[in-house]
């Protein structure tokens, strides 16, 4: 003869379990963002089930039963929710840093530009049609040490798309330009920044920064000699003009002092005192942090807006 006993639980014991089960969820939730914290209170989820009426008795313990199971796989994954925080922590944090991109960022004032993009706390992508590797060799030997925080892109402003890297940029930084005297001195100042301009534009970029060339230099003597080299220019900063009008910020130098070690650039016309690349580099950053626009046209203009 077997009797079977149903036991009951009341109404107390019910509520008990619920409330059990939802501090344990709180406690594995918790675990994922302060893992220390809570395997200090883990062991307050487990209920005593002693002076209790035997239906009680059976209930707590099933409960139990099932928080120290949970008890051990909390335990388990504590070190990977410590993990998870820490790796997690640095991706959060460049979320908020706004995205620079500089077309032309291995370059002598553009490498100047990613350090001080960098020191500003921007999240820097450099676009080069070299290879990241060889970006980030360039960079090096022109700042004196590696920047390493660097997105290093390889991309031809020419051809390629551009609207991918462009997305989610609050600015594009243009230091694309090809020598004066060059085969491609029209089309690689003018035609490829037409491109770039057009492409940050549609890619709901905010602001824009181009380094062009002084007008006293366009205007000079020189013309009879790189009259192309100018033409690009121009045809440069109309397009940026026409794309982001008072928003954008052209800087204009005359000559711009030193250049990347073992290349050799032709001088500038007597007299004509160089403005430092640092100089051209802190009024780009103004503009692209929102703090410069308009034209920044001659060497003077610059160094005063790079002290400003």
């Amino acid at each position: 003869l077997t009797t079977t006993i149903t036991l009951t639980p009341t109404t107390s014991d019910i509520i008990h379990l619920i409330v059990s089960n939802m501090m344990r969820l709180i406690l594995i939730v918790a675990s994922l963002v302060c893992p220390v914290a809570s395997f200090a209170f883990v062991g307050s989820a487990t209920t005593k089930c002693e002076h209790r009426s035997p239906a009680s008795q059976q209930l707590c313990m099933s409960s139990n039963s099932n928080n120290n199971l949970d008890r051990r796989s909390l335990l388990s994954i504590l070190p990977a929710a410590a993990a998870a925080v820490t790796f997690m922590s640095p991706a959060i944090a460049a979320d908020s840093k706004p995205k620079v991109v500089v077309v032309g960022g291995a370059g002598w004032v553009g490498a100047h530009v990613d350090q001080l993009l960098l020191d500003n706390g921007c999240q820097v992508v450099s676009v080069s049609r070299s290879s990241p590797s060889v970006q980030a060799d360039k960079v090096k030997a022109i700042i004196g040490t590696s920047l390493s925080s660097i997105d290093y892109q390889s991309l031809d402003a020419s051809t390629d798309d551009l609207s991918t890297v462009f997305s989610g940029a609050s600015a594009v930084i243009s230091c694309v330009g090809a020598l004066p005297g060059s085969s491609n001195q029209r089309a690689g100042n003018g035609a490829v920044n037409v491109r770039i301009a057009d492409a940050a534009k549609e890619a709901g970029v905010d602001k824009f920064v181009y380094i062009s060339v002084a007008s006293d230099l366009a205007n000079g003597p020189a013309k009879f000699l790189i009259g192309e080299y100018f033409k690009g220019k121009k045809e440069a900063e109309t397009a940026v003009l026409k794309d982001y009008g008072g928003a954008a910020l052209i800087i204009k130098p005359g000559v711009i002092a030193g250049g990347p070690p073992g290349e050799i650039r032709p001088p500038g016309p007597p007299g004509m005192t160089p403005v430092s690349a640092e100089a051209v580099a802190k009024a780009a950053v103004a503009g692209a942090l929102g703090n410069l626009k308009g034209m920044v046209d001659g060497n003077v203009a610059i160094v005063n807006a790079a002290a400003a």
